[in-house]
């Protein structure tokens, strides 16, 4: 039987071992509550099961706030990239611009010259932008009303 199959898709392994060590300790540590209880004369075998729910509570509240600090990531992750598209998109587009106008010249040098500086603000583009993907909350090439 495959463990990993059986579980649900928000459950990575990761995080279900990491919930299973967390209610584990919370397990011990109650128990170890417990016992210091029992020596202080106070009737602590009857906490067992108490001990056992709040294990398991643990491990339940950290699994939830560790699918969803993923599922967090992922999410921003995601907004990175629309970020990183839209950007590219404005700049690729201007270039584009710039190269259909330098096809419009007559003037051949000119209609190379238009081309070269296009392809080198692409070039520029993607070597500058590209690197730059984690650190724009909002594209920076869209209008106020845009954002």
């Amino acid at each position: 039987m495959d463990f990993k199959i059986n579980l649900p898709q928000w459950v990575v392994p990761e995080n279900f071992r990491s919930a299973l060590v967390i209610g584990f300790v919370l397990c011990v540590a109650n128990y170890g509550l417990d016992v210091l209880m029992f020596w202080l004369r106070m009737p602590a075998a009857a906490t067992v099961f108490n001990d056992l729910t709040i294990g398991v509570l643990g491990a339940g509240l950290s699994l939830f706030y560790m699918a969803s600090v993923r599922t967090n990531q992922v999410y921003l992750r995601a907004k990175e990239r629309m970020i990183l598209t839209a950007e590219l998109n404005d700049h690729v587009r201007s270039a584009l611009t710039a190269i259909r106008y330098a096809a419009s010249l007559e003037d051949t040098v000119k209609r190379i010259q238009g081309v070269d500086e296009a392809i080198e603000q692409i070039d520029r583009v993607l070597l500058e932008l590209v690197p730059t993907v984690g650190s724009a909350g909002a594209p920076r090439s869209l209008s106020p009303e845009q954002k």
